[in-house]
């Protein structure tokens, strides 16, 4: 007997609460599975720009995000799907600028989702953007120290 493998892809902010991934996971699946699905009385803009699969992942993955929570999502910028659409340029850069520091260790921390960024190995400076949610960076603070 062969095994059947499917591809699903997130991260941690995608999950609601403590609700264990695998837990999640089953969830979002058994979700995915279910009638009326494209009727979801839920709205984001990013959803116009997503492939009919990617809209049925997300969907589901906002009906497990409310009845978990009791509220549907208010932010899917960092969600795998609309990320992806992103990278592809199905969705437009975002221009939002939020504040954002960079810690004691050179790690730069997003004011908007709090993902960490190290500067890359070569010497180049962070990134102008957020990887995750894609909003604009100005650093307003830096707490490195200057050796001497």
């Amino acid at each position: 007997m062969g095994w059947l493998a499917t591809e699903f892809k997130g991260n941690k902010r995608e999950i609601p609460g403590d609700l264990p991934v695998a837990l999640w996971h089953e969830k979002v699946l058994e979700y995915e599975q279910r009638p009326g699905l494209s009727e979801l009385p839920w709205y984001s803009s990013e959803m116009e720009c997503l492939t009919p699969r990617e809209l049925n992942r997300l969907r589901a993955k906002a009906l497990v995000w409310r009845g978990e929570t009791g509220q549907w999502p208010e932010e899917i910028a960092w969600w795998w799907e609309v990320r992806m659409a992103r990278r592809r340029g199905d969705i437009p850069a975002m221009d939002e600028i939020v504040e954002a520091r960079i810690d004691a260790n050179g790690l730069l921390h997003c004011g908007k989702c709090d993902a960490r960024w190290s500067a890359n190995y070569d010497g180049t400076p962070h990134p102008d953007r957020c990887k995750l949610c894609d909003r604009l960076w100005v650093v307003v603070a830096d707490e490195r120290t200057v050796g001497c």
